[in-house]
């Protein structure tokens, strides 16, 4: 993986240098590059014809105007999967921060995870730029973090971006890039069984509609045209 940075940014570079390349195997991230620049950092994937530059951007126009739909209540999913408002929330697979950012925004106090370093890094950018309240970022695996805080949170969110049946449908280039970044979490149910110990209310699993997993069976699931939202009760509920 490259980096490619401005001479003020120069002593960031070559951390990253050494750090994300210890990370990762360079097959996989061969074709990725990290730039930082004055106005922030981005990723860039050149898998593609036209290669793609990644960041994160809290105040993108489509984030904002979906945060306005669910705050008018028209086609509010989220309503429906975490219906007790002002509530604490954990994300245990940030990815992007977008779920997250719109649950903060509809007043919950959010807290993420993020296991990919590069998304870690991308997050923490993103996240400088706009002075936000009840909204913190860990970089590290769920499973850790959960096992050794004592917080109890009123929902637990987990995405585990699980393979669909339909093998050639590809989903967006920022949603391929996450997946070549990203560490899987190796026991799926493990991670779903301690964040129902850790619950108030419940657990919410995300999956599409035709996932391949076999994840422990969820009490009931709330189900959209595309997702699956399989649900646990917390212990603590």
């Amino acid at each position: 993986m490259n980096i490619f940075s401005n001479l003020n940014n120069k002593e960031l570079s070559d951390f990253l240098d050494k750090t994300l390349n210890d990370y990762y195997d360079q097959a996989i991230t061969e074709n990725l590059s990290v730039n930082l620049n004055k106005d922030g950092i981005a990723l860039i994937n050149a898998n593609y014809k036209k290669a793609a530059s990644i960041s994160i951007d809290f105040l993108d126009k489509e984030i904002n105007n979906k945060i306005k739909l669910r705050l008018s209540g028209k086609k509010d999913i989220f309503s429906k999967l975490f219906p007790i408002k002002n509530s604490t929330l954990l994300d245990c697979t940030a990815g992007y921060g977008r779920d997250s950012y719109i649950l903060r925004s509809m007043g919950f106090n959010v807290t993420m995870v993020e296991n990919s370093p590069i998304m870690s890094l991308l997050l923490n950018d993103a996240l400088k730029k706009l002075k936000l309240l009840n909204f913190k970022m860990y970089h590290g695996n769920s499973y850790d973090y959960l096992s050794h805080s004592e917080k109890y949170y009123d929902y637990i969110y987990i995405d585990f971006m699980f393979n669909k049946l339909k093998k050639n449908s590809l989903s967006s280039k920022n949603d391929e890039t996450l997946k070549l970044i990203s560490f899987q979490e190796n026991n799926k149910d493990a991670l779903i069984r301690l964040a129902i110990k850790k619950s108030n209310s419940r657990v919410v699993v995300k999956e599409p509609k035709n996932s391949l997993s076999n994840i422990l069976k969820p009490e009931y699931t709330i189900k959209t045209k595309l997702l699956n939202f399989n649900i646990y009760k917390g212990n603590n509920g």
